[in-house]
């Protein structure tokens, strides 16, 4: 049982049911051409599947490259080269996206290039660019906005509307995410002469950038509320619980997160604001709910 447990949190079983997830409402609710049936159609859990697992390797490889860094930063978290040697860890990560990519040449040569392109960047990313200044940030969020544009390359009838509001907004909260966890891990990435934006810029301007980044965030998604009547194909009922929900769920969170940035200071500060701006990413994607009713 602990090496299922721990295989389970090697591949970050919870963050790949949330990708899984945003994928099937992304492609049910912004599809209002098609039905249930074709949500659980061979073709899509295929492509499902495929995602599910590059994102996995992804996930691996990033322990792997990390272990040192991780057993500074998040000791008891550390699994590669305890439960799960080095070796077995590389051989689970090109097993993970050799499958995929198999996986993806049944449905259709660009979702397979697609995917390769996906598995190489998470690779170059562990390896090369995540300790960079910005650009390690930068294409952790394009990757996050794949997971929807890849809905969109398998299926046409996909509301390109949807897409363009969903996946920028995955970009952005991903990007604020991720410099708040540079901030987290800070002590432990200087001693490895990482050149995150915290360690380049310094606590202060950082706090000063996710605070903008923050405001810019909270003027999208008010944009996004004034226009969703003409974006999605709800009728004007669901407007104003629509609001609602997104006043509750989304924008009232980010003044929350514009409101602890500013006196956030100790590691605990900087756990609590990522926490935070995972749930805001969770909850705006679940507004995808509205677009069909």
């Amino acid at each position: 049982m602990l090496i299922i447990r721990d295989f389970l949190r090697l591949i970050r079983f919870n963050n790949l049911i949330i990708i899984s997830l945003t994928q099937l409402f992304a492609y049910y609710f912004l599809t209002p051409s098609i039905s249930f049936r074709d949500v659980i159609a061979p073709q899509f859990l295929l492509l499902l599947t495929s995602t599910f697992m590059v994102a996995a390797a992804g996930y691996i490889i990033n322990d792997y490259m990390d272990v040192m860094l991780d057993l500074v930063n998040k000791p008891d978290k550390v699994i590669v080269g305890k439960t799960f040697s080095r070796r077995w860890a590389m051989f689970l990560h090109f097993s993970l996206n050799f499958f995929a990519f198999l996986i993806a040449l049944q449905l259709s040569n660009t979702i397979a290039l697609s995917v390769f392109v996906a598995a190489l960047s998470l690779w170059i990313y562990s390896q090369l660019l995540k300790k960079n200044y910005l650009v390690g940030n930068l294409m952790v969020a394009g990757l996050s906005s794949f997971t929807l544009w890849i809905i969109y390359l398998f299926d046409h009838r996909v509301m390109i509307n949807g897409i363009w509001v969903y996946s920028a907004f995955a970009f952005f909260t991903t990007i604020v995410r991720e410099i708040i966890k540079d901030t987290e891990d800070m002590r432990g990435d200087e001693k490895f002469k990482c050149r995150t934006l915290p360690i380049v810029l310094g606590i202060r301007k950082t706090k000063e950038i996710l605070i903008w980044l923050q405001v810019i965030l909270v003027g999208f998604t008010l944009a996004y509320c004034t226009f969703f009547g003409a974006l999605s194909y709800s009728s004007n009922k669901i407007f104003g619980i629509f609001v609602m929900y997104m006043m509750l769920s989304v924008i009232i969170p980010m003044f929350m997160v514009i409101w602890l940035m500013r006196t956030a200071d100790v590691k605990q500060d900087f756990s609590r604001l990522s926490l935070i701006a995972k749930l805001i990413m969770i909850t705006g994607i679940l507004s995808m709910l509205f677009w069909r009713y």
